[in-house]
């Protein structure tokens, strides 16, 4: 399996502070052809918040597995809070994914597991917190036969990845601004030094450019 950390940051390295080119971002993520992408919880609840002012009334069509669409993703969303009760109807129906798995664990609601049951979501116990995300992606591979994981999250979850050496290979779409004091790093939780290799590197428009990294391994 390989994994994959695509990441829309600030020149100075931030996610937030600044308007992300979303469409850049997810042509390339869906470059990848990935079989998984791989989802914080926060980061699904925020990117909700931004593009729905009010989330659309759940239907009966939403408590139905949809159609399986090969090309397009799996999201599994790490999320043992149970954040996204009563909102992944949203993410399903939303065109870029074919459905939502959950990793969940000892301390995630009875009742958030019900919901997940009742409208036919796939989720998976994962034991204790925290998450050992070495486990999840083992799981994976061997329940949906995933080969390409994208890892399409924010700075605490990929950080985890990062530092439990579970990644193969950084994206990152900079685009030129310095968000400065406000920033919000992308690569704060990172506890040890990573030595990186320059794959490839590409201009676009409007003065972004787009870094691919292959991760060094020791």
């Amino acid at each position: 399996m390989k994994v994959i950390m695509h990441s829309s940051i600030s020149l100075d390295g931030s996610l937030l502070g600044f308007e992300v080119d979303m469409g850049a971002h997810y042509r390339i993520a869906g470059s990848y052809r990935a079989d998984i992408h791989l989802v914080g919880s926060d980061t699904a609840a925020e990117g909700l918040k931004m593009f729905y002012k009010k989330l659309p009334r759940e239907t009966e069509k939403d408590l139905v597995k949809p159609k399986t669409n090969m090309k397009l993703p799996l999201w599994v969303i790490p999320d043992s809070g149970g954040k996204l009760k009563g909102k992944l109807h949203v993410l399903r129906q939303s065109g870029r994914c074919r459905d939502i798995v959950i990793l969940t664990t000892n301390s995630t609601p009875k009742g958030y597991l019900r919901y997940l049951t009742e409208r036919n979501y796939d989720w998976h116990y994962m034991g204790n917190r925290p998450l050992d995300y070495s486990q999840a992606l083992a799981l994976l591979a061997k329940e949906y036969k995933a080969k390409i994981v994208l890892s399409d999250c924010g700075k605490t979850l990929n950080g985890i990845l990062l530092n439990h050496g579970l990644v193969d290979e950084i994206s990152l779409l900079v685009h030129p601004l310095i968000v400065g004091t406000k920033r919000f790093p992308l690569l704060d939780e990172v506890k040890e030094g990573i030595e990186l290799k320059l794959k490839k590197y590409r201009s676009l428009a409007k003065g972004k450019l787009w870094l691919v990294f292959d991760i060094k391994n020791p």
